[in-house]
């Protein structure tokens, strides 16, 4: 019987017809098979069958374009075909040309696979992070279509009833729990209001150098120490906000009060999902380097200086009950503040640049952002220590307005409404 193939983004799972030697299923890496082609047209030698294909010229992150369940050549033996994109090979002088091919095709019967299974019957895997804006999307104006309440709103500042306060805080708990991040389509042009929506009126923000709301603009006059990017128009790219400071903010969301005329895009990823990603699907030692070797986080403004020195991905100090392993606890990402390493001696530099490459090019896969383009009235808010940020440069008179909250007046306010949410939807049952 044939085997079943589940193609994943970076590698494919062999599932077996039969169980043989107590094995069910294997995982292979893409650029290992395209490796290991058997093919006798460019990848083994005709006569000798000696590999010919030079491993160097494989992109690591080759994908095949498909993939099917066949039978092997001259015989009727099951076997996967895997169909790329032609890449280009050493010809006979050592000069890299791309083969006279419009795809290439390797096929690999199942009982060599099987034999030559590397990763088998693997359990502990990890799935790409969310990248679709939708999943982590509240339209505040479907709600306030439901429960507006009229005597509370104004033109600009459209308040909610009591229940759909709730659901529309509950909403926002279940988004933050699973994703880190929260997208509010047409909330409103009121930042001070705004901040309510996430902690008790009791509570405050988190005032940091730059002042207690940072007006994101090229013209900025109410901030302290504007001499940073983003108070520029220039793209930054993604990170993670106060990596120097000893304790960093939890969340921090942005208001569009003006979006830019072109470009100034927001995109996001979840940084936790990433690190499981590279642990157990790309780069063990990859996450080893990047979650033991510390690197400096130095702030230097005209009027301000800091420096902390942090893993880029710090650890539990104790392992999880349920897991044994020790979790992700932060996230500290930032190019523009990242120090020079000097704790790496010599031999070892190159290897942990090459894990910051690794890392960098995960955050940069299409399949790995949420990206959200944010209009006036609307707001963006994440989990500062597990969701990267970052947006595109732009032209225009953009204008965001940027908040820092306590993680844990958060997690209490929105939690409360989950509460009631649910107590709400038990009575009505």
């Amino acid at each position: 019987m044939a085997a079943q193939i589940e193609l994943k983004p970076d590698w494919v799972r062999v599932v077996f017809s039969e169980v043989v030697g107590g094995i069910k299923a294997a995982d292979f890496h893409y650029f290992w098979l395209r490796h290991n082609c058997p093919c006798l047209s460019g990848c083994r030698h005709p006569s000798t069958h000696e590999r010919l294909i030079d491993a160097a010229v494989i992109p690591l992150d080759i994908r095949p374009l498909r993939a099917v369940v066949t039978t092997a050549v001259g015989s009727d033996e099951p076997a996967i075909a895997l169909f790329w994109a032609p890449i280009a090979t050493k010809n006979d002088v050592g000069v890299l040309e791309l083969p006279n091919e419009k795809e290439h095709v390797s096929v690999f019967p199942v009982d060599w696979l099987r034999a030559n299974a590397y990763a088998v019957n693997r359990e502990q895997t990890h799935d790409l992070p969310p990248h679709s804006a939708d999943l982590v999307t509240v339209d505040y104006q479907e709600l306030a279509r439901q429960y507006a309440s009229p005597e509370n709103s104004t033109d600009t500042n459209i308040k909610l009833t009591a229940a759909g306060a709730t659901l529309y805080k509950a909403q926002l708990f279940d988004k933050l729990s699973k994703y880190g991040v929260a997208v509010i389509r047409n909330r409103g042009h009121d930042t001070e209001d705004i901040i309510y929506d996430f902690i008790d009126s009791s509570a405050d923000v988190i005032s940091t150098h730059f002042g207690r709301i940072e007006h994101l603009r090229t013209d900025n006059t109410e901030n302290s120490n504007n001499d940073q990017l983003g108070y520029t128009n220039s793209a930054v790219r993604l990170h993670t906000d106060l990596c120097y400071a000893e304790s960093v903010p939890g969340f921090q969301f942005l208001h569009c009060i003006r979006p830019a005329d072109i470009g100034g895009d927001n995109y996001f990823v979840h940084a936790e999902s990433a690190a499981n990603y590279l642990k157990t699907e790309v780069s063990q030692r990859a996450y080893e380097l990047l979650t033991t070797v510390p690197v400096r986080f130095d702030r230097k403004q005209s009027k301000f200086q800091a420096l902390h020195t942090s893993p880029i991905l710090r650890l539990s100090d104790t392992p999880d009950p349920a897991t044994n392993e020790r979790r992700l606890e932060q996230v500290r990402y930032s190019y523009f503040t990242l120090g020079a390493q000097t704790s790496v001696p010599f031999s070892e530099l190159r290897e942990w640049y090459e894990a910051q490459q690794v890392w960098d090019k995960l955050l940069y896969r299409d399949d790995f952002q949420i990206k959200a383009g944010l209009q006036a009235g609307d707001v963006v808010i994440y989990d500062n220590k597990k969701v990267l940020h970052a947006r595109n440069g732009f032209t225009g008179a953009r204008h965001m307005a940027g908040v820092y909250l306590e993680a844990s007046d958060l997690w209490s306010h929105l939690g409360q409404a989950k509460d009631r949410a649910l107590a709400a939807a038990a009575v009505t049952a």
